[in-house]
């Protein structure tokens, strides 16, 4: 007679109790897994929507993003030197 039917535990339920057996953890995986696979694909079909519905194409999209960037550069420095010319003068008075 097999020990879970006769006692109503088994071996691997009795590993579990003293800490030798993690079963509870692969539960936990297991019923991560389809949850993350649901996440990653929702994530592909939103890309791919996002992709559809852009208003420009990519090499567009790249270089005006590339001159904003270089347009907030130069505006970044050029506050830059703004905030050293306040401190030459305020350190000079």
């Amino acid at each position: 007679m097999p020990m879970k039917k006769a006692f109503g535990t088994d071996i691997g339920d009795v590993l579990e109790r003293v800490g030798l057996r993690r079963k509870a953890r692969t539960r936990m995986v297991a019923s991560l897994l389809p949850a993350l696979s649901l996440l990653f694909v929702g994530a592909a079909i939103g890309a791919g929507v996002g992709l559809a519905f852009a208003p420009s194409s990519g090499r567009r999209l790249r270089l005006e993003m590339g001159e904003r960037i270089l347009r907030l550069r130069d505006r970044a420095k050029a506050e830059a030197q703004k905030g050293e010319g306040l401190n030459a003068t305020t350190h000079h008075s």
